[in-house]
């Protein structure tokens, strides 16, 4: 049984520590595997959320998209979607519908 839950981390999560002194937090996770059988072999949709700041240190919400087995940081450039939303709740319940979109056309093709 597969589980194709979006879940995005709570605005206070991505902030972490980084306020005081600390880091911003990086959430990835992945749907289409199977607890019992793995991923070997099947399509497998990847995400990735992180907080950054602009030149005007404001700070976003970014989201990437891949997909396969390898890791975000091994993957092509023109193989990831990026896409950047605001850093408040309704920025990530935004975030939650873009991501769902994602993968529910993900799993339309597989």
């Amino acid at each position: 049984m597969e589980n194709r839950e979006i879940v995005v981390p709570l605005l206070s999560w991505l902030i972490g520590g980084s306020r005081i002194g600390g880091s911003y937090n990086i959430y990835t996770a992945s749907l289409g595997t199977d607890p019992l059988r793995g991923a070997i072999g099947q399509p497998i949709f990847n995400y990735r959320i992180w907080i950054e700041k602009n030149d005007e240190d404001t700070e976003f919400v970014k989201a990437a998209v891949y997909y396969g087995m390898s890791c975000f940081e091994n993957q092509n450039e023109d193989e990831v979607e990026i896409n950047i939303f605001e850093a408040t709740d309704e920025g990530l319940d935004m975030l939650r519908r873009y991501l769902e979109e994602k993968a529910e056309r993900f799993f339309e093709c597989k």
